[in-house]
């Protein structure tokens, strides 16, 4: 079956719920157009984002909009109409003020969570959720701790090269030069109320562990890079960074299977594969617009998720010429995952 987050919001055709596709007769059919109970009491949903079946085997979804910024947390199996129950908030901005219009979360193996947020442009580290609790912050990573005279916010695992952002609190965080620290586009915002009023333009978007390593798509800075998530002075410290001038701008999704890593470059409308061991980067897949969500299926066929065509395209597990899959969708795709029946 087919997880969809959309873009969502207030507008007429947008999509605040999770859409799942499965395969009838061999096409995509939806087999419900709200998989997120939303039983009285429940957090409004809106701009859903990164969604993830983790710990205890329980989904854990992004509610993105700014007012919310919340991971909401629910059973990971569906009832008789595919609906998955509510179970509570894992993580929101009583966490830390790190937790800013949040859009990926990943999980290590010892279920300590990493939440990037795009309007505080830091990924914000967790402990293990806890049943009808809000998580914790995790200690600031020892890498960001050993910078002297330096302050940053809550649980925070990498940092911002620029710390003071329009959404950081009274007292914001230090800048963390980069590499280390993440690359931010802050544009014009005015109002009628704030004609200089500034947004976060282009920030962190997804992250992805593998192994020992944190891998965070720094879409400004055109690269990912990695990080360490073994335990002692190392904490945290960037390992290396995957870039390339000319095929990879504006990372922005990340997907692992096997032993590679794909990469949605949405400056180019390429996706990328590149091998964890040798670190040999290629293109394998041209002309999808506006890469969003990628996924595989069992039997190892790849799909792709564009925002702007609103479809989902299947290239076959040879990365043939993308074919549409999924088309005439009501809002834009924003996150696409797998999961066998």
């Amino acid at each position: 079956m087919f997880y969809i987050t959309f873009h969502g919001g207030s507008v007429g055709t947008a999509i605040n719920n999770v859409h799942v596709y499965d395969l009838i007769d061999g096409q995509p059919v939806c087999i419900t157009t709200a998989a997120l109970q939303t039983p009285p009491g429940s957090p409004v949903l809106s701009e859903l984002r990164d969604l993830v079946f983790g710990p205890s085997g329980n989904l854990f979804v992004i509610n993105g909009y700014k007012d919310a910024s919340q991971v909401l947390r629910y059973s990971g199996i569906p009832d008789a109409d595919h609906r998955h129950a509510y179970q509570g908030i894992y993580a929101d901005a009583r966490v830390s003020d790190g937790i800013v219009h949040p859009f990926a979360l990943a999980f290590d193996s010892s279920d300590h969570g990493y939440l990037s947020s795009q309007d505080s442009n830091v990924v914000t580290a967790l402990q293990p959720p806890r049943a009808g609790k809000r998580s914790l912050a995790l200690a600031v990573a020892a890498s960001l701790r050993a910078q002297k005279g330096k302050r940053f916010l809550k649980g925070t695992f990498v940092a911002s090269s620029r710390g003071k952002l329009p959404a950081s609190p009274a007292r914001p965080p230090s800048n963390c030069r980069q590499p280390a620290g993440l690359a931010v586009v802050v544009a014009p915002d005015p109002s009628k109320k704030n004609p200089k009023r500034t947004k976060v333009a282009h920030s962190v978007r997804d992250v992805l562990v593998y192994g020992n390593s944190l891998y965070v798509a720094d879409e400004p800075g055109n690269a990912v890079k990695i990080y360490d998530l073994a335990g002692g002075k190392t904490q945290g410290q960037l390992q290396g960074q995957i870039a390339d001038a000319q095929f990879l701008r504006a990372p922005v999704h990340l997907l692992a299977h096997g032993e590679y890593l794909y990469i949605g470059s949405s400056g180019t409308d390429t996706i990328l594969q590149y091998h964890f061991g040798s670190g040999e980067l290629k293109t394998v897949v041209r002309g999808v617009r506006t890469i969003s969500g990628m996924c595989f299926d069992a039997a190892g066929n790849f799909y792709v998720a564009s925002r702007d065509d609103q479809a989902i395209y299947r290239c076959g597990a040879d990365f043939g010429p993308p074919q549409a899959f999924i088309s005439g969708l009501q809002d834009n795709p924003e996150f696409l995952v797998y999961v066998a029946n």
